[in-house]
């Protein structure tokens, strides 16, 4: 067992591993891009080869291939729409035929009038509520609509 006055039992010798005491500089190759001076140019006998000659005009009168449908792929897609306008015009008139039967039969179908920019819907409150409500959907309606434009505000 060492004594109170001995000195450090793992102080063998002083080492420093960062030294290097062979050249004075590090042992480490760096890679291949690795340079010792950044700012050195490389020797005149290193040259590189020259790139090849490109023309710097554009070839202005070549020609672009667009590949047309043939004449039974036009035929088909002309069919298509053929059907597809049968279809449109059947439609129209089964709508045209609910109309005609919605206007014989009396209901009143009253005009779209708001918003005013783009009516989407019939909208009379003087008309369709009760006076002693009409405040309090006036208030409900414009509470509505103001958080609608906050909420929308505050996305942005």
């Amino acid at each position: 067992m060492a004594g109170r006055r001995d000195s450090n039992p793992f102080d063998d010798e002083e080492v420093n591993p960062f030294a290097d005491q062979d050249r004075g500089q590090p042992n480490y190759g760096g890679g291949a891009f690795y340079t010792t001076n950044p700012g050195s140019v490389p020797p005149a006998n290193s040259r590189l080869s020259p790139l090849p000659h490109e023309p710097a005009d554009y070839d202005r009168g070549a020609t672009v291939d667009i590949p047309l449908d043939s004449s039974k792929d036009l035929k088909k897609k002309e069919k298509e729409l053929l059907a597809k306008e049968a279809e449109l015009k059947k439609r129209e008139q089964d709508l045209k035929r609910r109309e005609d039967a919605i206007a014989r039969s009396g209901v009143i179908i009253e005009d779209k009038n708001w918003p005013p920019f783009f009516p989407l819907i019939h909208h009379d409150i003087s008309n369709e509520i009760p006076i002693h409500l009409q405040r309090l959907q006036y208030v409900a309606f414009t509470t509505l609509l103001g958080m609608t434009k906050s909420s929308f505000l505050m996305t942005l």
